[in-house]
């Protein structure tokens, strides 16, 4: 087993939407849809079965966000109930991953096993929303850890502690932070456990580590 001191990483703006793509798609009333009151006056749909307006041209449906950015709101719950595209879940993890990766110094050795607690600095905005919905924060910066080769593994004969929310109320988004404290484990409990006292004690020898 390693040691060392405390480790502060602070992840300042922290990402609240990943972009899907670049411009959305124009969208179009079709034959059989409910039509807004406001162009019931229209009545003739072209050889697509698009309703057009005066000009001849397709009524678009949604003027207010076509060509502008897809963006999707990152939020746990939405990862965990199932309902996201495997594709879209993909995406959010991988730019969240990259993102935390790039806030972790190059080069950082961790002491293991450790302990990770957390901190979010964010506005109140809508009140009622749960920190427990941000796991997916959490993740990401140990994938990311483990990536950069900071930790072994995540698993818990490396992290002993898994991160969890302190909420700290800020006044504007652009200063929503969230801080990790990567702490040395100093317990009895897991230092002298005999499973953990072999598993780190293999890992210089030349078979594979214990398992646990």
């Amino acid at each position: 087993m390693k040691s060392g001191s405390t480790t502060e990483i602070i992840v300042d703006e922290y990402l609240t939407h990943v972009q899907l793509s670049k411009s959305r798609k124009a969208k179009y009333y079709r034959k059989g849809q409910k039509i807004p009151q406001k162009y019931s006056k229209f009545k003739s749909y072209n050889h697509k079965g698009y309703l057009i307006g005066a000009d001849g041209e397709p009524i678009i449906a949604n003027p207010g966000v076509v060509n502008t950015p897809r963006m999707l709101k990152i939020n746990g719950q939405q990862l965990y109930s199932g309902n996201m595209n495997p594709m879209v879940r993909s995406k959010v993890v991988n730019v969240l991953k990259e993102f935390m990766s790039n806030c972790i110094p190059d080069g950082l050795e961790l002491g293991f096993p450790v302990r990770v607690e957390s901190d979010l600095y964010a506005p109140l905005a809508a009140k009622n929303w749960d920190l427990d919905n941000q796991w997916i924060y959490h993740k990401c910066f140990l994938d990311a850890l483990v990536a950069k080769g900071c930790l072994p593994d995540d698993n818990i004969m490396f992290v002993t502690q898994a991160p969890a929310f302190r909420y700290f109320p800020c006044d504007h988004k652009e200063d929503r932070k969230i801080v990790y404290r990567i702490i040395p484990e100093d317990r009895p409990e897991i230092l002298e456990h005999g499973a953990y006292i072999a598993y780190h004690s293999s890992e210089t020898d030349e078979g594979d580590p214990l398992e646990f």
